[in-house]
């Protein structure tokens, strides 16, 4: 009985290896004939780079923009 439980489990293991073997050559296979084909998106997402985050360290260092006031351009619209 122990026997025959090894025989199965050595089968299964040896099936999964195959299995694994096979997929994973295949996948290498239509990777390269897409890669002859169409050039991936993932190099091209590499090749921009982020523009670089801009810390300051101080206020004075900050460019600020003025907004406008919306109290004051509602009052200016409405002449009621």
């Amino acid at each position: 009985m122990i026997r025959l439980f090894i025989f199965v489990l050595i089968r299964f293991f040896l099936l999964a290896i195959a299995i694994y073997a096979v997929l994973t050559l295949l996948k290498k296979v239509i990777q390269t004939l897409q890669g002859h084909s169409q050039p991936t998106s993932h190099h091209a997402q590499q090749e921009k780079h982020p523009k670089p985050k801009e810390d300051y360290k101080d206020v004075k260092d900050a460019k600020f923009v003025e907004l406008p006031n919306k109290q004051a351009e509602n009052k200016q619209d409405s002449p009621t």
